[in-house]
């Protein structure tokens, strides 16, 4: 489709490619130009209504948000570290004009008094979306303290922004003097690690380095340097920072009456209560308990084969991060799985154009390559998304990590699409590859392949979602704690061994995987699925507690051991302080635990297609499309939820999931 503004892709003047001047001068030009239409709204002396005051703030609302989200971006990505600092800058200014905006009161006064009794529904619905946020920013506080909200609002932006630069300023490395150490790394991995001049091989703290060495290395030693490397890579820097955070959003929470900042996050969302969370929390804690031990004691079981005298298992043993050293043995020797072997069945382009031929089956879309597409790095790959004849949007692939990018794995909004205004476009920023080399000519890990299609459910939903009537119906407007159900659920393609063996290809022999193989796989990734979960919900009851817990006596650290130790069956390692690399802590506040919640969600969503005896079924995907993802905001979540299953959400699917033991092995 044509770069042609509108319904089309041109981002205007916000250009992915433009330089950090003109960056600000862009964005400058937009914000004044959205200060001056919300004044000729709310000075227009004309009666309130949709046409004259909904539908222009709803469209500056949209404007602001894509400079955002364009500046957000922008600084987890870009290569120039001028544009990165320009990028924040301008994301803080759209902040900085949200924050202004909902605590405007003559705005706040002209959207309630709408004569709302003929408007369409999702007019009315939208509105409320507003009002609601308005509300929540302190609106209807009086002017002196509506100032102190809006001061309060930009200052936590802003500190959010320095503890996620934080993440990525300082990183550490882990020298190997003796390459013993290496064995049991892919052959793979310790040619791309050669020794330099003084015969040393130096690892860094990237997911690409990090992961295969608490995957695969023999040596414990090893494995503990570099997770305690990884884990400390923002300390002693960023404490301060979360410091900070954690007492400007309690000032204010307190400012709007709430008893802790966690009550005021979770208000409007589903759980609504942080008494609700807990519950739930302890709930599923519950149900993992017994299946995480029987997890455990395989493993610690293991490493007795290893070290006879082993009386407990380490954090370094058992991964943290994703599948740990002894789970890998034990899916190698147990499930006849060797996940370095099946790593040689999984090259990027034919994961890639299996996950594209799926979306094609399942939605009826098209997936089409843009050649010659601005983009912010010469490996990143852009794609629209066409329904025969109509462009529903467009997406970036961002899978290769660089000095100064975003080191974990998200979908980014780039720009939020509404019906008849513009084009949803989105970026997923993973770092599946090392940074020297060429994805197209690289395999994947199969966790990472999991991870490929968890954000392809995050795009799905932000491309389908972006074409309602309004910008606070779409997605970017959804509780949060509902954002990861779809993404959960689509992780389940990737498990499906009729699926696995459809988009594999043997690096060498270009051979699928074997069906015996895909099988054996996905029985592997059973096991480890309670003691995995339950160390998810040590991390949803910090963050819970984190938020609650009075600022003033700031012990994050403490906080976080504590609570690992009375949910986790292995603490986390002295001096590791996670709680500051753990980013999560800033976008998701208190709500971690939605990671868990969307699980049971997305458990639930599953039914109908476990029904049917087939995940490929058309139909029934494209009236997921309609009635889950296409929707964005325009209803509650449990509405959606209860309109697609033809009943109210149930537990009895997770639960049954998470009780059916894995097989033995053999």
């Amino acid at each position: 489709m044509a770069e042609d503004g509108g319904q089309g892709h041109s981002l205007g003047a916000l250009r992915l490619g433009a330089s950090a001047e003109e960056l600000r001068v862009a964005s400058g030009s937009i914000l004044a130009e959205a200060g001056a239409e919300l004044e000729r709204v709310l000075v227009s002396g004309k009666a309130p209504s949709v046409a004259g005051t909904l539908e222009p703030i709803d469209r500056l609302l949209l404007t602001v948000l894509d400079v955002q989200d364009h500046g957000s971006t922008l600084f987890s990505v870009d290569v120039s570290p001028e544009v990165r600092e320009a990028a924040r800058q301008i994301s803080e200014d759209a902040h900085r004009f949200f924050s202004a905006f909902f605590v405007n009161r003559a705005a706040y006064d002209a959207l309630r008094a709408v004569d709302w009794s003929s408007a369409p529904p999702l007019a009315h619905r939208a509105a409320e979306k507003i009002l609601r946020e308005m509300r929540r920013s302190g609106v209807e506080l009086d002017a002196p303290q509506r100032g102190e909200m809006q001061r309060l609002s930009d200052e936590i932006d802003a500190i959010q922004f320095e503890f996620m630069q934080g993440l990525t300023q300082f990183p550490r490395t882990v020298e190997v003097t003796d390459l013993r150490e290496l064995e049991g790394l892919p052959a793979d991995f310790v040619r791309d690690h050669p020794p330099d001049t003084e015969g040393k091989v130096v690892l860094t703290t990237a997911y690409t380095d990090v992961l295969p060495v608490l995957s695969y290395a023999r040596s414990s030693e090893l494995r503990r340097r570099m997770q305690a490397a990884f884990l400390t890579r923002a300390h002693p820097q960023n404490s301060p920072v979360l410091e900070r955070l954690l007492r400007r959003r309690r000032a204010f929470s307190d400012l709007l009456g709430y008893p802790s900042f966690a009550a005021y996050a979770i208000e409007d969302k589903m759980m609504a209560t942080p008494e609700a969370a807990w519950a739930f929390i302890e709930r599923v804690a519950e149900l993992l308990r017994a299946p995480a031990a029987r997890d455990r004691d395989r493993l610690l079981a293991r490493k007795r084969q290893e070290d006879p005298r082993a009386e407990r298992l380490y954090s370094w043993d058992v991964g943290g991060l994703g599948h740990g050293y002894f789970e890998e043995q034990l899916k190698t020797e147990q499930y006849h799985v060797d996940s370095r072997e099946v790593r040689e069945y999984l090259p990027y382009v034919a994961v890639r154009e299996g996950l594209f031929a799926l979306c094609a089956r399942l939605f009826d879309i098209e997936i089409r390559p843009v050649p010659g597409a601005e983009v912010w790095h010469p490996s990143v790959e852009a794609y629209d998304v066409y329904r025969r004849t109509e462009c529903l949007g467009r997406f970036y692939l961002d899978l290769v990590p660089r000095e100064g990018k975003f080191t974990h794995a998200a979908q980014f909004s780039l720009r939020t699409g509404v019906r008849g205004r513009q084009l949803p476009q989105a970026v997923l920023v993973c770092n599946f590859f090392p940074s020297a080399t060429d994805p197209e000519r690289s395999a994947m890990r199969y966790e990472d392949v999991v991870t490929f299609f968890h954000e392809s459910g995050h795009l799905l939903h932000h491309i389908f979602s972006g074409h309602t009537p309004w910008a606070a119906t779409t997605n970017a407007w959804i509780e949060t704690d509902f954002i990861e159900a779809p993404s959960q659920l689509f992780e389940e393609w990737a498990r499906d061994p009729s699926l696995l063996v459809g988009f594999t290809r043997h690096v060498r022999t270009g051979e699928p995987m074997p069906r015996a193989m895909a099988e054996r796989l996905v029985e592997a990734e059973r096991f480890g699925r309670g003691f995995r979960w339950l160390g998810q919900l040590a991390a949803a009851a910090s963050s819970l507690a984190l938020y609650e817990q009075d600022p003033a006596r700031f012990a994050a650290d403490q906080l976080l051991r504590e609570t690992f130790a009375r949910y986790a069956l292995v603490p986390l390692p002295e001096g590791s302080h996670f709680e500051c690399s753990w980013g999560h802590l800033t976008g998701y506040s208190a709500l971690y635990y939605t990671y868990a919640w969307s699980l049971v969600i997305a458990r639930d969503l599953l039914g109908p297609f476990l029904e049917k005896g087939t995940l490929l079924d058309p139909a029934l995907a494209q009236r997921y499309v309609r009635e889950i993802l296409a929707p964005g905001a325009s209803a509650p979540p449990e509405e959606l939820v209860r309109n697609y299953l033809g009943r109210p959400l149930s537990y009895s699917a997770f639960e049954k999931w998470v009780l059916v033991p894995p097989p033995s092995g053999g």
